[in-house]
């Protein structure tokens, strides 16, 4: 249940910085799952979280994990942020959201604590090449939650991919 509620206030973040950006007030309540998400007026969200390998995310959401030793390439967050766009995008257990709803938006949040700079660079020539294998067209928008050191959390639309 806490990673219902961490990804509930992740969820009520992006919406109230939807409401600031477009003028218009977007409430979220928490969906049938999927989607994880039904916000108001009339669209619904799915938020993922992407980690930069499987025993982070362990380590971070486990009590059981102590410790975490970091391995991996500044490119691994980039590949595992594209193989979930791509997983989500080619889901067709959206489809009933879809109809009664519209079009969702996708929210694949950063959770690495080692993102910086670099990779946020690695990612973006990541998406510039991104090419969906099996796209339902459930989803008009996938955005990019992110946090350097110091900054507020940053929304990148990063699909579809713009030129």
């Amino acid at each position: 249940m806490p990673h219902v509620a961490f990804n509930t206030r992740i969820a009520e973040r992006f919406a109230e910085w939807l409401s600031a950006t477009s003028g218009q007030l977007h409430t979220v309540m928490v969906g049938p799952d999927p989607p994880d998400f039904l916000i108001a007026p009339h669209t619904w969200l799915e938020v993922s979280d992407i980690y930069l390998n499987n025993t982070q995310a362990e380590f971070l959401n486990s009590s059981k994990k102590h410790h975490f030793k970091f391995e991996g390439s500044p490119d691994q967050l980039a590949l595992r942020l594209l193989e979930k766009l791509d997983e989500k995008l080619a889901k067709t257990s959206y489809q009933k959201v879809y109809n009664e709803r519209g079009a969702g938006i996708l929210l694949l949040t950063c959770q690495d604590f080692f993102f910086d700079e670099v990779i946020l660079e690695r990612v973006r020539e990541a998406v510039a090449c991104f090419q969906p294998t099996n796209d339902q067209s459930l989803f008009c928008t996938a955005y990019f939650e992110y946090r350097l050191p110091a900054d507020k959390h940053v929304y990148e639309v990063i699909y579809p991919v713009r030129a």
